[in-house]
């Protein structure tokens, strides 16, 4: 059991401090510590305030770990706090755990079957190459690609939309080492959350060798995968002196491509030149379209962690309840209802015994307010 490495996963979500959490449930600082490094083991009544303190239920702490490590692809969350930064990664490994737990309870393992592609570039423009020899292997054509985070679920890329802060649009990570895992943010408009999914497909599959313009790189390859280029001369031409608004809302809407990245796009093709590229945003400034562009693209929506769980309750694997607690329901406070939970893991037997003892259960309205364990 790591009861403790369960304390520092939820206080990291929950973005509390050590001596937080500690005033919270009546502890000291160096016990939460302890708790944390498994020097010592919470006592019953700790356990449940902890739990409560942290917005888990009780069995949260006796679940296998199923995810040691998380590796980035690339740090570039210069804009969030370090607190933040260890929430997003928290969450993440938390989404991903249910995940993993879901294809196994279907014996379904797709991150052993499947391997990212890999393509290794030293100039942005073999980054639109490696754009379009991903297409063809996963045989996307040069058509729009609805569905966007289907497309990559169904290619072994574990796809997790976040309510994030201000500031992060995505993150891209290799779960265990070996299981591709893509965040993104849903608080921005569903062009930009394609875009964001895309870039950090292009962190996944790109190795960028003596290339320092990494992120130009990354875009680049972002937009090519949405709009290959034999798409965007088929929609725009091969060379052009103005672009209309309007057929560039249409083909916004189309291809999920913000009307700005369609400029751009036609820019890095050559379809118009910098003279041309430099007016149409100089009229997008001038009408407010930098900030809010007009034109609706829907929000991308992750299916595959939902299939799973859905399968597993027809199949009769799970009760609805751990349905829920699978798909990250929020968590009701006090104790779960572990006896409707079906235990396939032997640590689930002392999350049941916890949830079920008189002795326990007692204190599930108690108010412990003043208790402190001076003793940890």
């Amino acid at each position: 059991m790591n009861i403790g490495q369960r304390i520092k996963l939820a206080r990291t979500k929950a973005k509390l401090s050590m001596k937080e959490l500690a005033q919270m449930v009546g502890v000291s600082t160096t016990s939460i510590s302890k708790f944390e490094r498994d020097i010592t083991n919470p006592r019953q009544t700790t356990l449940l305030r902890l739990a409560k303190a942290l917005s888990v239920g009780i069995e949260y702490f006796f679940r296998e770990i199923k995810v040691d490590t998380l590796s980035p692809t690339y740090r570039k969350h210069a804009k969030l706090g370090k607190r933040e930064q260890e929430k997003l990664e928290a969450t993440i490994i938390e989404i991903m755990e249910r995940y993993l737990t879901a294809e196994q309870l279907l014996r379904e393992n797709t991150s052993a079957e499947i391997r990212l592609p890999r393509f290794q570039i030293k100039t942005i423009e073999e980054a639109e190459q490696a754009a379009n020899q991903l297409r063809e292997i996963w045989k996307l054509g040069f058509d729009p690609l609805e569905d966007l985070c289907g497309r990559l679920e169904n290619n072994g890329v574990k796809v997790i939309k976040i309510d994030g802060p201000r500031g992060f649009d995505g993150f891209s990570c290799w779960a265990n080492g070996i299981v591709p895992v893509i965040a993104f943010n849903t608080n921005v408009p569903g062009d930009r959350q394609r875009f964001n999914i895309t870039h950090e497909l292009g962190h996944l599959v790109l190795e960028l060798q003596e290339l320092t313009a990494i992120e130009n790189a990354v875009h680049r390859f972002a937009a090519a995968f949405l709009v290959p280029a034999e798409a965007a001369f088929s929609e725009l031409g091969s060379k052009r002196s103005n672009l209309s608004f309007k057929e560039l809302l249409i083909l916004k809407e189309k291809y999920g491509l913000s009307i700005q990245a369609w400029i751009r796009r036609a820019a890095d093709l050559g379809i118009i030149n910098d003279m041309t590229y430099s007016h149409l945003f100089r009229q997008l400034s001038a009408w407010g379209w930098r900030t809010k562009e007009p034109g609706n693209v829907s929000n991308e929506e992750p299916r595959h962690l939902q299939l799973l769980v859905y399968q597993a309750v027809a199949e009769k694997l799970i009760t609805p309840s751990y349905a829920e607690t699978l798909l990250g329901k929020p968590a009701v406070q006090g104790l779960p209802k572990a006896e409707n939970i079906k235990l396939t893991e032997p640590s689930d037997d002392l999350a049941f015994l916890y949830a079920t003892d008189p002795e326990l259960t007692a204190f599930t309205n108690a108010d412990l307010g003043a208790y402190n364990e001076e003793n940890q």
